[in-house]
């Protein structure tokens, strides 16, 4: 899991420092190669950060230096303070036992007390010789020093990961990705490993590639990363081994995610829910809506006549100001008494252009027919964010008033689950009603899908949706 002291932060000013130098280096045929065998013992590969630079940057108390070989960074982080602060250089330090032999690129970030970030020009250097047992790590060619940004990883619907390494016949890659929010808390739901191992057919440029799906990225919010790896299992090529397979597992590579680089706002909302009526006092139906925009930016919602943003403050109901959250979303609520449809609006005062617009549509109750449910309404169209929830409203006839009413999945596979159902099955839960014999549940989801969903009151035929509940992707890819 990664922390603080090891995750490349997305700055939000750039700098281009001068390239390092590289000690342990040796000019063969115009190119820089470190001979890993020719090292001493305990003697580490070095990264060479200069001071005194001609870049505009001066070093100050606080800063933190960090060298990389790829995206493999420094064993050390390297903290200005007033014993090192006038150096004439830093040495960031690798163990070579973790370099396998490959072409790298040299370089170095400069991180400051407020986390604006500078990196260093390249010094290509081959690594020979080395004893390391791992593949070189993954590289991310779309990751600009470390930092994969919104607008690209949108572009493409998520990011492509390639392999470093002599691709051969009959090899078998598998790709791993790890995702993890802003505090290192790791998101299970973001995890992501090859559909079917990808071969030489696979391969171009000498390389096998796969692609992290956006979802996996998304997940992870502003200032997430994920650590991808790939397992190659490969044909033994000696004696009477030739039939055998072998194992090899590549180094971790990490990069950080940044959403600093929207420039616009998506807007969503759900679709279906039941007008409010005076007659059922305990429900309450609403769409539920979603902003997704820069992290912090402050957004306006508004809604036609008729609408009513819960989250308003008194006064007017219509219109609803809220700061956009550190992974640029933010939720809403719209209900109607007497509209059957609602335009929504979400802008900014600091962006250009037209706001994003989006309709919610509310309808009567359904007829529950003979299953005991007098009535039922449900929202579809919902974000599969784990977060925004398909919200399900009922009202039971007196003699199932105690009895409860139970919603259930009916796909085994679906991701979605109820809302405060057992982990165990977390496809059904019987839901307590009020007095009136009214209720309501939620449903959320992780992965884009349609679901069945059925209620069911005891000794009655459950009920189907006459229409699946839609988990939709948002944000979309632009």
């Amino acid at each position: 899991m990664k922390n603080e002291s090891t995750m490349r932060l997305a700055g939000r000013k750039t700098i281009q420092l001068e390239a390092p130098s590289l000690p342990e280096a040796v000019q063969e045929q115009g190119q820089w190669v470190i001979h890993v065998d020719d090292l001493s013992p305990n003697q580490k590969i070095v990264v060479q950060i200069p001071n005194y630079q001609n870049t505009g940057w001066h070093p100050s108390f606080g800063d933190r230096l960090r060298g990389y070989l790829n995206d493999t960074p420094s064993d050390n982080d390297i903290y200005l303070d007033g014993s090192n602060i006038s150096n004439a250089s830093w040495d960031a330090e690798f163990d070579p036992e973790n370099i396998p032999n490959g072409a790298y690129v040299a370089t170095y970030m400069r991180i400051n007390v407020v986390d604006d970030c500078a990196s260093s020009l390249p010094t290509p250097v081959t690594i020979k010789g080395s004893t390391s047992s791992n593949y070189p790590g993954p590289v991310f060619p779309d990751a600009s020093n470390g930092v994969l940004l919104y607008t690209k990883i949108s572009q493409r619907n998520g990011t492509p990961v390639r392999t470093q390494y002599d691709v051969r016949q009959g090899d078998r890659v598998v790709f791993y990705w790890r995702g993890f929010d802003e505090t290192g808390q790791e998101i299970p739901a973001a995890g992501y490993v090859s559909g079917r191992p990808l071969t030489a057919r696979d391969a171009r440029n000498g390389y096998i590639e796969d692609t992290i799906p956006l979802r996996s990225i998304q997940l992870l919010g502003d200032f997430g990363s994920g650590v991808a790896y790939y397992e190659v299992l490969r044909d033994s090529a000696t004696g009477v081994s030739r039939n055998t397979k072998s194992l090899h597992v590549s180094l971790n590579t990490e990069v950080e995610i940044s959403w600093t680089d929207i420039t616009g706002l998506q807007l969503t909302c759900t679709q279906g829910a039941a007008n409010t009526s005076g007659q059922l006092p305990n429900l309450k139906p609403c769409n539920r809506g979603a902003v997704f925009g820069a992290p912090g930016l402050a957004v306006t919602i508004s809604v036609s006549a008729g609408g009513v943003i819960a989250q308003a403050p008194g006064g007017d109901p219509t219109t609803y100001t809220t700061q956009l959250d550190g992974n640029g979303l933010a939720w809403f609520s719209v209900s109607s008494n007497d509209q059957s449809l609602v335009c929504i609006a979400a802008y900014s005062q600091t962006l250009p252009g037209s706001p994003p617009t989006a309709n919610a549509t509310f309808s009567q109750y359904l007829d529950g027919g003979a299953s005991g449910i007098v009535g039922y309404a449900y929202t579809t169209g919902v974000p599969c964010d784990g977060v925004t929830a398909c919200c399900i409203y009922f009202k039971v006839s007196p003699r199932w008033v105690a009895l409860g009413v139970t919603v259930s999945i009916v796909d085994e596979e679906s991701q979605a689950r109820v809302v405060g159902a057992d982990p165990d099955t977390p496809h059904a839960r019987t839901i307590k009603l009020f007095g009136d014999g009214t209720g309501f549940a939620e449903i959320v989801d992780v992965r884009k899908e349609k679901v069945d969903v059925t209620l069911s009151v005891p000794g009655q035929e459950a009920i189907r949706f006459p229409y699946p509940v839609e988990f939709i992707s948002f944000p979309s890819a632009s």
